[in-house]
């Protein structure tokens, strides 16, 4: 598994434990939102 797999895995994750709550997964995950929303255009969320 590559760093962007891994990285696509645990921001899926943690959206999901999140019940969807963006702002309480980039807490989470401790990014910003301009990070977070960066990593899901990457992904192509």
């Amino acid at each position: 598994m590559s760093l962007e797999e891994v990285e696509a895995s645990l921001i899926k994750k943690t959206l999901a434990r999140c019940a969807g709550n963006a702002r309480k997964a980039t807490a989470a995950l401790g990014l910003s939102h301009s990070a977070f929303d960066r990593r899901l255009e990457k992904n192509g969320r």
